[in-house]
């Protein structure tokens, strides 16, 4: 599970001086003890611990609690001898016993500082550090490598070294919301979201106000399927993040899954416009398709805000450094719609002034469909979509032969020949 493990300190091996001088330390305070000096049992243990008989220094140190209880030097080296064995467990593959050293460790360690905060303070915080870094940092590799339940394991015993740090939660949580994204996870997905939900219930507990968190449990609730508890989540963090990217395209993904396309559609326009006014030309890479997209659904007939679906589309082709089908489609469509929109306004009108002016706009916006039409169609000759538009605009002002000539290869494309 978790492969090998570096030592944790370099060992020193015991020598017959050593030995010695426990046996003068001991006979010393057999005579009467020296005043500041730590018990012999914890300077036993720490020859135990020199030589890597860390089972010998917790047992000589509990015989020590028999006689005393608080002697902070041995709850310190009762943490070192712990967190060693944590060690030999991980590289034996035994997690539970990680798991109880690593937890006796730290709560041996605190209370060394408890009795001297003074000189073991510093101690303890470098040792327990080391503890925690070291199974992060095992998990870390682990896990860009792919190996979830490793990575997972040595995240669980960093939170047992070093409880007071939730990072190692949170990591588990994002590592689960990934796996639960992969496809060869399908059928795990759910069960996966929600043992990342429950444990980033678990960090928000102690952290209520953490932003990437509630933005991480929305998004999971969303994914879900629980798309009103992501909702309000998402409105209370939209108050206070207006300008998060991530954020709006989350919520612009909730809104697709709403089938609300056009909220979708302004939060993809807010995204590109927060995008091209920072400097990081890295992140413009989706605005020409988020813009795209946008105005499809803008100009979409149940929705038919053709002004901003022109708009949309018109600033994704000035974008475009070539010319693309899609987008010549798409606002070649959009302009055909809109002018079918006004001129259903003309029909509708009773003043004849009015009348006229909102005919000569509709006629307009027909004539730009058309000079779309005939760009596209010069560039992609194949496209079946593009003449049929083109066609239908070309009757609207009253370019009839031109449109009879278009509908004829839209008709010949459409059945598999060419023009």
């Amino acid at each position: 599970m978790y492969g090998t493990e570096q030592p944790r300190r370099t060992p020193h091996a015991g020598s017959i001086a050593r030995l010695l001088m426990l046996a003068a330390l001991v006979a010393t305070m057999a005579m009467g003890g020296l005043a500041g000096c730590r018990s012999a049992h914890t300077t036993s243990a720490i020859l135990y611990i020199d030589e890597q008989n860390y089972n010998k220094a917790v047992q000589v140190i509990h015989e020590g609690f028999e006689y005393t209880q608080d002697e902070p030097d041995a709850y310190y080296y009762l943490g070192e001898a712990h967190s060693h064995l944590a060690e030999e467990a991980v590289a034996k593959d035994d997690f539970a016993e990680a798991l109880k050293n690593y937890e006796l460790a730290y709560k041996s360690y605190r209370r060394a500082v408890e009795l001297n905060s003074e000189e073991w303070s510093e101690k303890v915080d470098v040792a327990l550090a080391y503890n925690y870094r070291a199974r992060l940092g095992q998990a870390k590799i682990d896990w860009d490598s792919s190996y979830y339940e490793q990575a997972e394991g040595h995240m669980r015993l960093a939170y047992a070294a070093l409880p007071d740090s939730l990072t190692p939660v949170k990591s588990i949580a994002r590592m689960k919301i990934q796996m639960a994204e992969k496809g060869e996870f399908a059928e795990q997905k759910d069960a996966l979201l929600g043992e990342a939900l429950d444990l980033l219930d678990q960090v928000l507990t102690a952290n209520p106000s953490a932003y990437e968190l509630q933005l991480d449990k929305a998004y999971v609730l969303a994914t879900l399927g629980r798309t009103e508890d992501a909702s309000r989540i998402y409105a209370d963090l939209l108050a206070a993040h207006g300008d998060d990217t991530n954020l709006l395209r989350q919520v612009a993904n909730l809104a697709l899954d709403q089938r609300d396309y056009a909220r979708a559609a302004d939060y993809y326009v807010k995204v590109v416009d927060l995008f091209e006014k920072d400097t990081d030309a890295g992140n413009d890479g989706d605005n020409i398709a988020m813009l795209v997209s946008a105005g499809t659904w803008y100009g979409s007939p149940d929705i038919g805000r053709y002004e901003d679906a022109i708009k949309a589309l018109d600033r994704a082709a000035n974008l475009e450094t070539f010319p693309s089908e899609g987008t010549m489609l798409s606002r070649l469509r959009t302009y055909y719609n809109y002018g079918r929109f006004q001129k259903g306004l003309v029909d509708a009108e009773a003043d004849p002034a009015l009348k006229q002016a909102k005919q000569e706009t509709a006629l307009a916006t027909f004539r730009r469909a058309a000079e779309i039409g005939v760009a596209m169609t010069n560039q992609f000759v194949a496209n079946a979509q593009g003449f049929l538009y083109l066609s239908m605009s070309q009757v609207e002002i009253g370019e009839f032969a031109a449109a009879e000539t278009n509908s004829k290869t839209f008709e010949q494309l459409s059945s598999g020949g060419t023009p």
